[in-house]
């Protein structure tokens, strides 16, 4: 997804502009297509948005992770959801 694609998502158009910055880098890193690798992406995101004060809500998260997941074979995108399952259970 492009940076014009992110502005323009419904999803996003209340951001404030550091928080939209922040995903916008985030996007733009090179993703990859492994779910071991991607949720190790993930949660340094989340430590720096967290370290910044940025909190993200359900909706924004999920949405970030279905772009993250959209290079990834079918076997892969099985791993992250049980993954995220999982954390999500621990919760």
């Amino acid at each position: 997804m492009n940076n014009d694609e992110l502005k323009n998502n419904a999803a996003f158009q209340n951001l404030s502009p550091e928080k939209l910055q922040f995903i916008m880098n985030f996007m733009n890193q090179k993703k990859s297509d492994n779910a071991r690798d991607m949720m190790a992406m993930l949660m340094a995101f989340s430590g720096k948005a967290k370290n910044q004060g940025i909190r993200f809500s359900d909706s924004e998260t999920d949405f970030i992770i279905e772009q993250l997941k959209e290079s990834m074979s079918p076997e892969e995108r099985q791993k992250t959801d049980l993954i995220l399952r999982m954390m999500r259970k621990n919760r």
